[in-house]
């Protein structure tokens, strides 16, 4: 026999989880002013704060940086990269920071600490396991492009990163590890004027990218 106690206690857990569901189909279902009456009934009815939310799938959380397929194409179709320009951009992927676009040391711990070490070219050469000086004229040459760019020292930026002349960014117009409308205003600065009327080595025309974020 079930005591009384025990009994609520279960009712109380099923009736949790039959609203918990029909939260779940109202978000999918209802517009924004149905969903808004819903929760009011529900408030009045069990005196209870209900909010409706969307379940984590197994990719939330997961980090990628987008390439912007249109200006990487274009890059390619008119020969502005070398083969190794291009494999080495895409070496660098993991060390790219979360809304900076700066290349920075990877976390061990994973936490969200905003003073993660910038990457310097020795660090990445290690790392990657290559030849010092051909990390560092690899750079400087993508610096050259507008693929790359260093900080002014002093820059800070949103998140409260203090920059300096080491610290290397990468074009989000090219990778971006943020929401397009998102990027960092000390990254932004520094790119404003990048890969705009620029010119393919040995040759005058003038191009642009199809697409600019900022």
């Amino acid at each position: 026999m079930i005591k009384g106690s025990s009994k609520a206690s279960k009712n109380a857990n099923k009736r949790d989880l039959d609203i918990a569901e029909l939260l779940g189909q109202a978000g999918v279902g209802l517009s924004g002013e149905q969903q808004k009456m819903l929760l009011e009934i529900l408030h009045k009815t069990t005196g209870e704060n209900y909010f409706i939310g969307k379940k984590k799938k197994k990719s939330d959380g997961v980090k990628f940086v987008q390439i912007l397929m249109e200006n990487y194409n274009y890059l390619s179709r008119i020969k502005y990269l070398t083969n190794a320009q291009k494999a080495f951009l895409l070496d660098l992927v993991p060390y790219v920071e979360f809304k900076t676009n700066i290349l920075v040391e990877l976390n061990e711990k994973d936490s969200e600490e905003v003073n993660v070490n910038a990457a310097s070219p020795s660090y990445l050469a290690k790392i990657l396991e290559r030849d010092r000086s051909t990390v560092s004229h690899m750079m400087n040459d993508l610096m050259q492009k507008g693929i790359l760019a260093v900080a002014e020292t002093g820059m800070t930026t949103e998140e409260g990163r203090v920059c300096t002349s080491r610290t290397w960014f990468v074009n989000p117009n090219i990778m971006c590890y943020s929401a397009k409308d998102d990027v960092d205003k000390v990254t932004q600065r520094i790119f404003q004027k990048s890969l705009r009327n620029f010119k393919v080595e040995g040759s005058s025309k003038k191009h642009k990218l199809p697409v600019y974020l900022f």
